[in-house]
């Protein structure tokens, strides 16, 4: 398997990671804690959790040296896929053989900063990591079999590297999220056009895929440069109306924040973040971007979550399991 070379900073995928029990740093700061980085060639991925600060701090030699190769088994769900999904098929993208074009597509890969070695080492379950996006390509498989919508994402298939699915293959976005979008002082044109579009795709999403997206937020919608096209991407979280929710262990909570709830009532109680998927949460997003647009709150950071949280999701993903076998 062909070694990372780093080059420059440019060769570095960088994630935004805040640790709420640092008191040093304020919520909505925002600073790479993650840099992680892919040998697009044999798809390996390497990755830090000891670099801390931007990238223009470190020179190439030193991200170079921070780097270490991440089990492929720990972060991408074999082919075919666990058996409690036996019952979807995945579409194969071997097309492939050179690189693809980026500018055409987008390669999304497993959420790498929830990647914990030591946890995949101290249970017998798979990779949670492997888990979470054998369950997005499920939801992506889901949606694929439906006519697409203009303003959803649109899939095209997996990408498969000895063995495993090492991508979804999303149809490239012009633009940016709407969450940059208002950063760089732009506003959308026609705020009620745009909003439409937007429940369009959360109506088709809901009543004709099946699905609830859960997690709509400013970071998750793609804007056209021209301000005047929204497009709904990430399905991370997407489930069907409610289901209870066992693969991702902190869900949007647009409005409210979980790191103001204690972790049971969080994953267990009536309000807006529980794991039970609601087309509810969906609509309350919605309501909630109709004045964010008019006044955007740049603070706030939905992926925030701790140790406590990660335990008890990670304990409920267990359980479900146990359900589901009928073992312990």
């Amino acid at each position: 398997m062909s070694e990372l070379t780093i080059t420059s900073k440019d060769d570095v995928e960088c994630t935004v990671f805040v640790d709420p029990k640092d008191s040093s740093v304020q919520v909505g700061a925002r600073y790479v804690r993650w840099v992680l980085g892919s040998v697009r060639e044999d798809d390996a991925l390497y990755m830090t959790k000891v670099l801390d600060g931007p990238p223009s701090g470190h020179s190439a030699e030193q991200i170079q040296s921070a780097l270490g190769q991440v089990p492929g088994e720990s972060i991408f769900p074999p082919l075919p896929i666990p058996w409690w999904f036996a019952s979807t098929g995945v579409t194969v993208n071997d097309s492939w053989d050179t690189e693809p074009d980026l500018d055409v597509y987008y390669l999304k890969r497993p959420w790498l900063a929830g990647y914990d070695a030591d946890h995949d080492a101290a249970t017998n379950m798979p990779s949670r990591l492997a888990q979470w996006f054998a369950c997005e390509i499920k939801r992506l498989e889901q949606l694929a079999r439906h006519a697409t919508h203009p303003n959803l994402v649109h899939y095209h298939g997996c990408r498969v590297r000895n063995g495993r699915i090492t991508a979804a293959i999303l149809g490239r976005v012009p633009g940016d999220t709407l969450m940059n979008y208002a950063k760089a002082g732009k506003t959308i044109p026609d705020k009620e056009a745009f909003l439409r579009d937007l429940a369009s795709a959360v109506h088709h999403l809901h009543n004709v895929v099946g699905l609830v997206h859960n997690d709509i937020q400013p970071t998750n919608i793609m804007v056209s440069p021209d301000g005047t096209t929204p497009t709904l991407i990430d399905l991370g979280s997407a489930w069907p109306e409610g289901e209870e929710i066992i693969h991702c262990p902190v869900l949007s909570c647009w409005g409210n924040d979980p790191l103001d709830m204690d972790p049971e009532t969080f994953f267990n109680g009536p309000l807006t973040g529980s794991a039970t998927s609601r087309k509810s949460r969906d609509l309350a997003a919605l309501e909630r971007l109709r004045t964010w647009l008019d006044n955007p709150d740049f603070t706030y950071h939905h992926r925030l979550q701790d140790a406590d949280f990660a335990e008890v999701g990670n304990r409920r993903m267990q359980e479900a399991a146990v359900r589901r076998t009928g073992s312990t």
